[in-house]
């Protein structure tokens, strides 16, 4: 009888098994019974309640309300006086006695307009936070999702692979029982099985921490047993070459160093006399006469050493500052366009091999050594290496897969364009 189990263990097919552990990610006929949740929904959730663009939104808000204050003119100033009255009572017996209403306005003729350009520029650059603050959530999001369909995926290709492991243990106890196999075959599956479970249990726990990532940036909890991560789809092959300049976080640099270059053209205005206009009226107190009088003066810099030189001096150094780091923006914007092209080229060659070469040899080294040892001609030796060798490409291309969304997702902030079929966040909350 043990015999009989022995070679009907022997006679079991492999192929469908094999095909299904080269082409199958693992498992998703049960990952399929859960819901998907999808970078769409993750980025319309965060678009309602993400206090990145909140704080984002706010700050453009502000820079646009400081447009109209650095437009608008000072305050004009106006004085009431009561002159040359009597001590004491403050009589107006004194035919020199008059009231007088004094009007006076300044016109920043030198620095009115480069403090709006100033303004501008700034809320223009407030306004591309925004879209940074869009993209950088699309891009964490998408990172996130990766690593939780990654954990997932690869824990279901353990769980292939265990299933695997366990139909090959029952089939070399059948034939150590019928005395065609030792008992060292056995345990060493055991072993590999133990270890295999090892690996599944510490891929369980990486998909509970993504999830939970996942969960905390939306401010919601996530279950990964009820729901599954599912990957974007990507636009066009992303063989173009992006436009760095298009990058919202460079424009906005950019910007704000414009912005600090009018600042400096501001503190040289301010070298100059500010003219100041006004119109006095009077009138003698109990009589029917009455004065008018125009005025014109201007503030005059006789502190410029102290004051609008070490104002220039400031502005300067801030501009200086700001164009230093647009450079190191720019510089680091193209670091990373290089690095994450280099990623995404590197994991779609990775599954093109993985998918056309790497894992079908793999499958039919798997399938020959399995077929030895169940015929009596080879090892136990052959068979596990061949098997973890299947399971390593298989955990290889979810890796692949997986850097290729993150590196799509690192392209579009670094470019300011749409890699994903999927919409940002909405500027304003509905």
């Amino acid at each position: 009888m043990l015999r009989q189990l022995a070679h009907a263990a022997r006679g079991v097919s492999v192929g469908a098994r094999h095909l299904l552990l080269m082409l199958a990610p693992a498992g998703l006929a049960a990952q399929q019974l859960r819901p998907p949740l999808t970078l769409t929904e993750v980025v319309q959730r965060l678009g309602r309640s993400s206090p990145m663009i909140a704080a984002a939104r706010a700050s453009a808000d502000a820079a646009r309300a400081r447009i109209g204050p650095a437009t608008a003119l000072p305050d004009p100033r106006v004085q009431f006086a009561v002159m040359n009255r009597m001590l004491p009572g403050l009589t107006t017996m004194s035919p020199l006695a008059m009231d007088q209403l004094t009007v006076t306005q300044m016109i920043p003729i030198a620095t009115r307009r480069a403090s709006a350009h100033t303004a501008e520029l700034r809320a223009r650059a407030a306004a591309l936070g925004i879209e940074t603050q869009r993209f950088a959530l699309r891009r964490d999001a998408a990172i996130m999702l990766a690593d939780w369909w990654q954990a997932d995926a690869s824990r279901a290709v353990m769980d292939d692979t265990r299933g695997v492991l366990r139909e090959s243990i029952a089939a070399a106890d059948a034939m150590y029982r019928a005395g065609d196999a030792s008992q060292a075959d056995v345990l060493r599956m055991h072993a590999e099985l133990t270890r295999m479970t090892a690996e599944w249990t510490r891929m369980d726990a990486m998909r509970y921490s993504a999830a939970a990532s996942l969960g905390a940036m939306l401010d919601a909890p996530l279950d990964p047993d009820s729901v599954r991560a599912e990957l974007p789809t990507a636009l066009g092959d992303g063989t173009l070459a992006p436009n760095r300049e298009s990058s919202p976080g460079v424009m906005a640099a950019q910007r704000a160093a414009d912005a600090f270059a009018a600042d400096e053209v501001v503190a040289r205005g301010m070298r100059w006399p500010e003219l100041e206009v006004g119109v006095q009226l009077g009138q003698r107190p109990g009589t029917s006469e009455r004065m008018v009088g125009l005025m014109a003066g201007a503030s005059l810099p006789v502190f410029a050493n102290r004051r609008q030189k070490q104002m220039i001096e400031e502005a300067s150094a801030m501009r200086r500052m700001a164009d230093a780091e647009v450079r190191n923006v720019v510089a680091e914007n193209r670091a990373g366009i290089v690095e994450a092209r280099a990623a995404l080229e590197r994991a779609r060659e990775l599954l093109r091999l993985y998918d056309s070469t790497l894992l079908p040899q793999l499958s039919a080294v798997r399938e020959s050594a399995d077929a030895a040892y169940r015929g009596g001609t080879g090892k136990v030796e052959p068979v596990l290496l061949a098997l973890m060798a299947v399971n390593d490409a298989r955990l290889a291309r979810v890796t692949a897969r997986a850097d290729e969304v993150r590196a799509l997702a690192r392209l579009e902030l670094l470019t300011g364009r749409a890699w994903f079929a999927v919409p940002l966040p909405a500027e304003r909350a509905p």
